[in-house]
């Protein structure tokens, strides 16, 4: 197996992964996602913007990778957090908003990776490159594998023991499978459905900075693409639980990176990555179950 393919498609898992626990905690509360491609575009962005700033690059690596990951985290929790908003006082809904939300907001960044905050020194589409001292080491060499890759191990493993083995995480599981009873037993749904949106729209972000300080460096123009897709994919593969979600995240990673080398090998002139989506897509969307036999045909 190629070292470098191998490694890429474990660093793109990674990404899955850390916004894969996004989509699977708005699926817990009864809400689907589909900000996520504009979440994660925000994130990376406002990392890239922090960390290459002139005045960050003096401070230590641990505080300024901290702030810039808040930062990310907390400004696309509020870009699905408003969406939850709408929800609760306008009745809008929170797929229809989110999505809308997404296709306003990566024009927006485009604009401004294009415009005020592109890089001055190269030709690159691309916010300016972050200095050295914040960018996460690489694992396996020439591939982009960095340590994000473990980091998203252990947020898979945190986030299951917040949903499966805490009050919070009955609650929203709750909440998602029936609102109703959750309101009348007394549960505060407004800020259970608020919360888990702005985790969601967090956890997006984070794989944004996940993204810019592990793999590119830099914010370029469009580097998010299929990013939030896949994670909705990976997290619906695996029912919204955080420690399926590594499997899930492993096979939709490796098949869409083993398709582009295909494709690139054999002079493809389609995205077969692309393809790969659809399709699994249209598998979840059918779901089946083998039908179970009685017991009495069984003793016969």
């Amino acid at each position: 197996m190629n070292v470098f393919y191998a490694g890429s498609a474990l660093n793109l898992s990674a990404l899955y992964m850390t916004a894969g626990i996004g989509a699977a905690v708005s699926l817990k509360s009864g809400e689907i996602n589909l900000g996520g491609e504009a979440q994660v575009y925000a994130g990376g962005f406002l990392a890239a913007v922090i960390l290459s700033a002139k005045i960050i690059s003096a401070w230590p690596s641990f505080l300024a990778l901290t702030v810039a990951f808040a930062v990310s985290f907390a400004f696309s929790g509020v870009l699905a957090l408003f969406c939850a908003f709408l929800k609760l006082q306008k009745h809008a809904d929170y797929l229809f908003t989110t999505f809308i939300t997404s296709a306003a907001v990566i024009p927006l960044i485009d604009g401004l990776i294009s415009g005020p905050f592109r890089s001055k020194t190269d030709n690159l589409l691309a916010t300016a490159f972050i200095p050295q001292g914040f960018r996460f080491p690489g694992i396996l060499r020439p591939s982009p594998l960095n340590i994000s890759f473990f980091f998203a191990l252990i947020l898979c493993a945190l986030f299951f023991v917040l949903l499966y083995r805490t009050a919070y995480g009955r609650r929203l599981q709750i909440l998602g499978i029936s609102p109703v009873f959750a309101r009348y037993s007394g549960f505060r749904t407004g800020r259970l459905l608020c919360s888990a949106a702005f985790v969601s729209g967090g956890m997006h972000g984070l794989c944004g900075a996940f993204a810019v300080c592990g793999t590119y460096f830099a914010c370029h123009s469009g580097f998010y693409s299929g990013t939030g897709w896949n994670a909705l994919s990976a997290a619906l593969i695996a029912r919204s639980n955080p420690l399926l979600l590594i499997p899930s995240s492993l096979v939709l990673a490796f098949m869409s990176t083993y398709a582009d080398k295909i494709a690139l090998y054999n002079n493809f002139g389609f995205d077969m990555s692309a393809l790969i989506q659809a399709l699994v897509l249209l598998l979840i969307a059918f779901p089946y179950k083998i039908p179970r036999v009685p017991a009495k045909e069984v003793s016969e």
